[in-house]
Order: structure tokens, then C-alpha cells, then sequence
């Protein structure tokens, strides 16, 4: 994961690695960046059915 500011190197993650929301301040440029999962909850799809 790159920042969407100045493209420093924040992290790095396997696919899939991800489970929720991830907010990550930028120690180069200050810039927060948000990261969601790519792929939909799929026990919130069952959840609300």
C-alpha cells in the first residue's frame, strides 16, 4: 500500500490479508490514507438476509 499523496511505502499485505477498515497516517508527508477490504463481508450478506 502506497500513499495517496506522495507514494511513499506504508505497508505491505498478502491478498486477502485485509479484514476491515485501516486508516494509516503517512510519516513522510502527514497524509492520512483509508483502506477498505476489495471484497464484500460475506457474513454481513447472510446476516441481513
Amino acid at each position: 500500500m502506497k500513499c495517496a499523496s506522495c507514494r511513499a511505502l506504508l505497508f505491505k499485505s498478502e491478498p486477502g490479508a485485509i479484514a476491515g477498515v485501516i486508516e494509516i497516517k503517512c510519516r513522510r508527508c502527514g497524509t492520512f490514507n483509508c483502506l477498505r477490504p476489495a471484497s464484500p463481508n460475506p457474513t454481513a450478506n447472510r446476516a441481513a438476509a
